[in-house]
């Protein structure tokens, strides 16, 4: 094995000593300069208990309870903010969909009221023509056994002689191929 010189082990512990304490003496000096030392040397930006980034703030900056509590008062602001604007963004278009629909609705209504109002209208025609009907099929009925009994009065012979020479004479039936309607106003 390789002996070790402790001379220069020694030697060395000094030398760092020495370094150590010129790079303490400087930076000692640089924190002498100006207002507040190195760590403030941005006018006291970022600048919280000794701790700083000669005025750059960045996320490992440590910060105190008091600025942490207002960040999280902002974040819930502007969490209630985003979530009132959601709010507001849905019911609008909860107001534009109920707008359509209702409009649509409004449609099918309509429509199915124009169309109650023709089914109405239709069934009251209908029924007008079946009382019409019925009232023609009575006055046809009527008149046509007017017809009937006129011819039977004045083209049939009620009295037919007999077939032997004698002056007898035998009454015939009228023959009426039209079936009796009631009421008629020539039923006799």
């Amino acid at each position: 094995m390789a002996e070790f010189d402790n001379r220069y082990a020694s030697n060395g512990k000094g030398n760092a000593g020495v370094a150590l304490g010129v790079v303490g003496t400087a930076l000692g000096g640089l924190a002498a300069l100006g207002n507040g030392g190195l760590w403030a040397m941005n006018g006291g930006n970022c600048n919280r208990a000794g701790w700083g980034n000669c005025g750059e703030c960045s996320e490992n900056t440590p910060v105190t309870r008091f600025e942490l509590d207002q960040q999280k008062e902002l974040a819930a602001v502007k969490s209630e903010n985003a979530l009132l604007k959601a709010n507001t963004y849905n019911d609008q278009k909860n107001i534009e969909m109920y707008k359509y629909v209702d409009g649509r609705f409004r449609e099918f209504e309509a429509a199915l009221a124009q169309q109650a109002v023709f089914n109405q209208k239709t069934s009251d025609g209908i029924e007008l023509v079946r009382k019409d009907i019925a009232m023609e099929a009575e006055r046809r009925c009527c008149a046509d056994n007017a017809i009937v009994t006129y011819a039977n009065a004045t083209f049939y012979a009620k009295l037919i002689a007999g077939i032997t020479a004698t002056t007898d004479t035998t009454p015939q039936s009228t023959y009426n191929p039209i079936p009796k309607c009631t009421p008629c106003c020539n039923d006799n």
